[in-house]
């Protein structure tokens, strides 16, 4: 055992991820987060400023592009598998960073339909290789803080940008334009961080490499990582359609002042951004599977207090409010580390790359599908929609405590 390695051994309550480029996979997760957070807010404007077509027109078009791009994500998973999750990184990088140039560039409908497709399947390939490229850079038992690592940069990176874009970014053509040559400039940056970066490839995925035609993913043959995408696809469902109904609700039905809700979503982020190691760190005594069960189960907090506190006076609603999104919040936490420790943890390891990619098939049915069901049910009930939300708790729940015991996870 080397000075290091006994070191790390000896404070086992470290906390933070330690070993070669972690300063880089930081720092090039929080750019590309950043990037993301830019733009996020201001998605439907920009498109409908700059294609010069309307709102929801480019709702429509959004949408099934996002559809359209999953199909190609098995592609994407053998790509990571035979060149390694660092390639794909950087090529997803500069893929997005020519798709926001195109964007600028050119209006009309088709220009933005195909440049969306390739804006998603770039999205989908960076969430798909960021994975194996941090369980591939973690040392033996590291794996568990280096995906938690992942998410903190990505909860900052995603809040800071959207800050600085709420205070920057112009409502005008020009100001939009501004706004795409910045994202552009923010993923070309993503992808030269990303050659910073020395991996040390994992000998199972070496060979692997050598003999492709040997490799042959079939993930949707694995009862047990079917079930735990199912479960993380169904939380991070419900986690995007608290994003986008949550507002709305607050607003119309409650009837509480605007600043609430952004005192809701900086006690949210600020939290994430925090706590998510040291919580992740301590989750680790437990196994993953209850973990993520207990963790969307904490959501339904959240959801019975909206729906309960109508009635209640101002000031006694919002204290409420704001402790339900506290346990809201450590539940995300722990369904993130716990989700990103079994769906790294299930696959053989050459394969890693398609599995990931074949997660986000479920994840990307779920991002396309979760606007739909929050603007569908709070247009027509809108209390049903939190109930609606509480039983997709209860089946993400059963999905991973009907594992089979013997399922074993690496989570150091």
């Amino acid at each position: 055992m080397t000075t290091a390695e006994a070191t790390d051994a000896d404070r086992p309550t470290r906390i933070l991820p330690r070993g070669p480029g972690v300063v880089w996979f930081g720092a090039s997760g929080f750019v590309n987060a950043f990037g993301t957070g830019f733009f996020y807010p201001f998605a439907l404007l920009f498109f409908a400023e700059l294609s010069g077509l309307s709102l929801s027109t480019v709702g429509v078009v959004l949408t099934i592009t996002a559809l359209a791009a999953l199909p190609g994500l098995p592609v994407v998973g053998l790509l990571i598998d035979k060149f390694g999750p660092r390639q794909v990184l950087i090529v997803a990088a500069l893929l997005r960073a020519g798709c926001f140039v195109g964007f600028v560039s050119m209006r009309g409908i088709v220009p933005l339909a195909l440049f969306n497709i390739a804006f998603a399947v770039g999205n989908r390939a960076e969430q798909a290789a960021v994975l194996p490229l941090a369980v591939d850079l973690a040392g033996k038992g590291q794996s568990g803080r280096w995906l938690a690592l992942s998410r903190v940069v990505f909860n900052a990176g995603i809040g800071a940008g959207a800050l600085v874009a709420g205070l920057l970014v112009m409502d005008s053509p020009s100001g939009f334009a501004v706004l795409g040559v910045a994202n552009a400039v923010s993923f070309v940056l993503t992808a030269l961080l990303y050659l910073q970066l020395s991996v040390r490839v994992p000998p199972t995925r070496t060979t692997a490499s050598k003999a492709v035609g040997a490799v042959r993913s079939r993930p949707w043959c694995n009862t047990s990582f079917l079930h735990v995408a199912g479960a993380n696809a169904v939380l991070r469902t419900s986690i995007l359609v608290v994003e986008t109904a949550l507002p709305v609700f607050v607003l119309h039905e409650l009837v509480l002042p605007t600043w609430t809700v952004s005192v809701l979503f900086i006690v949210n982020t600020t939290l994430l951004t925090l706590l998510q190691l040291p919580v992740s760190r301590f989750l680790e005594r437990f196994r993953p599977g209850p973990v993520l069960a207990v963790g969307g189960c904490a959501f339904v907090a959240l959801y019975v207090t909206v729906v309960m506190i109508g009635s209640a006076p101002r000031a006694v609603g919002l204290g409420v409010l704001l402790v339900a999104m506290t346990v809201y919040t450590l539940g995300e936490m722990a369904v993130s580390q716990a989700g990103l420790v079994m769906l790294t943890s299930l696959p053989p390891q050459p394969e890693l790359g398609s599995y990931m990619a074949f997660n986000q098939l479920f994840v990307g049915v779920g991002a396309a599908l979760a606007p739909l069901l929050a603007a569908t049910l709070l247009d027509s009930w809108p209390t049903l929609l939190w109930w609606a939300l509480t039983a997709m708790s209860v089946l993400a729940a059963l999905l991973v405590l009907c594992l089979p015991r013997r399922v074993t996870w690496e989570s150091g």
